[in-house]
């Protein structure tokens, strides 16, 4: 069982490289994301010393991180399942002896680790360029820090799998998919640390699952969160990954099980 998987994470890992200069020009287009998040933010302070309760160090340390956990967490390879499942291309795994949802998180996972692998390299040649500083947390707190991205990638797996249902009853996938693109980029501490917004503002985003996708991850690291705050994110990310986890199965089997297509 192990070496079925496996084959099938390499396959994968081959296939996201069969088109080295396409993934050339996506990973150069997330390190100018990142360069011109780095340079604003340095325009930004200029002669301030603290700026939204942010010395530059911090934010600098803070753009780094969330650049990193942005291609653990966000990147992915579902982004055409919506398309795949209505056009009927999906139907050439659903007659294959594997599970169709452990295939796609494999995918998924190879995906990531190829993104997370070259992001480690860009990471280093812009640390020596930018000389963020970063105070390394104790090993419980870099543990928990480990718990919850894992969690951040199971919470965003099952939203993608819910977005690609849309495809078992319509064509209309890319809409939704890119206004959820958006609202991530601004919610999930991303562009900016959430903290520097309202507090009312802040409440409410933390009803959704979005500031656990980077920012709660990126303030446990840099140690910005308290005892209690700490606990109330591991409430936060366990509650989300136990909802859309049973949510993208109800719907995942009911779209399944109605699910008739010719294939191409």
């Amino acid at each position: 069982m192990f070496k079925k998987y496996w084959t099938l994470f390499l396959i994968s890992w081959q296939v996201g490289l069969a088109y080295p200069l396409s993934f050339a020009l996506w990973r150069f287009r997330r390190v100018l994301t990142t360069v011109m998040s780095l340079t604003v933010w340095s325009v930004i302070f200029g002669q301030q010393t603290s700026v939204f309760g942010y010395t530059q160090a911090q934010m600098m340390g803070y753009i780094f991180l969330v650049s990193l956990l942005q291609g653990a967490i966000l990147a992915t390879s579902l982004n055409s399942l919506a398309g795949d499942i209505y056009s009927g291309t999906i139907s050439q795994l659903l007659i294959k002896p594997v599970s169709i949802l452990k295939y796609l998180a494999i995918q998924d996972l190879s995906d990531k680790l190829k993104n997370v692998t070259f992001i480690i390299l860009e990471t280093i040649g812009l640390y020596f360029f930018f000389r963020p500083e970063f105070v390394l947390p104790s090993l419980s707190v870099f543990g928990l820090f480990l718990g919850w991205v894992v969690l951040a990638i199971v919470i965003h797996f099952f939203i993608e799998i819910l977005f690609g249902t849309l495809g078992f009853w319509s064509p209309q996938s890319w809409g939704p998919k890119f206004l959820f693109f958006m609202v991530v980029e601004a919610t999930a501490g991303t562009l900016f640390p959430l903290d520097i917004l309202p507090a009312w503002l802040q409440k409410g985003l933390y009803l959704t699952p979005f500031p656990y996708l980077s920012y709660a991850q990126t303030q446990l690291f840099l140690g910005r969160l308290k005892q209690s705050e700490m606990v109330i994110n591991s409430i936060g990310l366990l509650f989300w990954t136990v909802v859309l986890g049973w949510a993208a199965m109800v719907i995942w089997r009911k779209g399944i099980h109605n699910y008739s297509a010719a294939g191409n």
